[in-house]
């Protein structure tokens, strides 16, 4: 019997025709609708770690896998095998033949919402916000709840990196030439961004206002002020940034774009303060992989205590704190 071979052609049909997302949503694979745009559609399959699509399609990567694993990204024809391992060859290019020209109910949704996006864009709509002032929702959320210090708040005020949303807190993602391309929303009942986001960074510095050498990579903007308030290192050099738990083209390209700008700088440093989890990890390892590539040092910051995030830790000290003040004061 001849063994089954695909020709060059038909790989590169099958690989424009079909769509990652596609193969997932077969797969029970479920559209996180608030924390995807059209070039970053996050999959998850209920409980377990989201699988990100990229490059419109044709690219994936699995949070769940290691950033050393071979079998954690790829095309489409590597996602099928990684979904169904006992797949023959054959198999797999007949299931994604079957499948060109289909478009994913994801990529539709995304389109739609694109087309619902009000004449404003984040740009202009973060201009029409006011900012945080002390005692107002937001500000109480963000002190109460999240037991982020008020000298904290002041600097983000100040540096125009947070505005108030009335019931969420705004955190503005900037391009590099720092106009405001996205926002992302936080508060009690709200985790979201604004329609049109281009997530890119959110990005924070307590002090300084000299050339950055040292990078400190979160997940959300929350965590990023969070791991400011704790971080031991001097600041005046440091940038704390998340990015809104997605790593899609903009992102990478904005990492990218601070990398070049520290390559030959002898103390640059780009740091991983990602969660304390697996998703976390493979966050981290990518983060590595991208600074060897520029040949920027490395290093990882993990909250300690086994709190799984910066803010977690940071409102675990805070109410000991409180704590301990309302015992001596009683």
């Amino acid at each position: 019997m001849a063994r089954f071979e695909l020709s060059q052609q038909d790989r590169e049909q099958i690989i424009a025709g079909v769509s990652c997302a596609t193969v997932l949503e077969r797969n029970g694979y479920m559209l996180d609708k608030a924390e995807s745009s059209s070039n970053c559609l996050k999959y998850r399959p209920g409980k377990g770690y989201p699988i990100i699509v990229t490059h419109q399609g044709k690219g994936w990567w699995d949070t769940g896998c290691s950033g050393s694993d071979p079998d954690g990204k790829g095309t489409v024809f590597d996602l099928l095998r990684h979904l169904h391992p006992e797949l023959r060859w054959r198999e797999c290019c007949l299931e994604l033949g079957a499948l060109i020209g289909i478009e994913p109910e994801g990529a539709a949704y995304v389109r739609e919402q694109k087309r619902a996006t009000p004449a404003e864009s984040p740009a202009q709509r973060w201009a029409g916000r006011r900012k945080l002032r002390r005692g107002s929702k937001v500000w109480n959320y963000l002190t109460l709840e999240r037991c982020l210090p008020d000298w904290l708040l002041d600097q983000a005020i100040r540096t125009d990196c947070l505005r108030d949303g009335f019931h969420a807190a705004w955190f503005g993602h900037r391009a590099q030439d720092g106009n405001i391309c996205g926002v992302e929303l936080r508060g009690p009942d709200t985790r979201c961004s604004l329609t049109g986001t281009v997530k890119t960074l959110f990005r924070f510095r307590l002090r300084g206002t000299g050339p950055v050498t040292r990078v400190v990579v979160c997940e959300s903007a929350i965590d990023a002020l969070s791991c400011s308030a704790l971080d031991e290192h001097d600041g005046e050099r440091t940038a704390h940034v998340s990015t809104s738990g997605g790593f899609g083209p903009e992102t990478e390209s904005a990492l990218r774009a601070w990398l070049e700008q520290m390559r030959g700088v002898p103390e640059a440093t780009l740091v991983a303060g990602t969660d304390n989890d697996r998703a976390g990890e493979n966050y981290a390892a990518m983060l590595e992989a991208l600074a060897a590539e520029y040949g920027v040092a490395y290093e990882r910051l993990a909250p300690p205590g086994g709190e799984k995030d910066w803010n977690a830790l940071l409102q675990r000290l805070m109410r000991e704190y409180w704590a301990e003040t309302a015992a001596k004061a009683a």
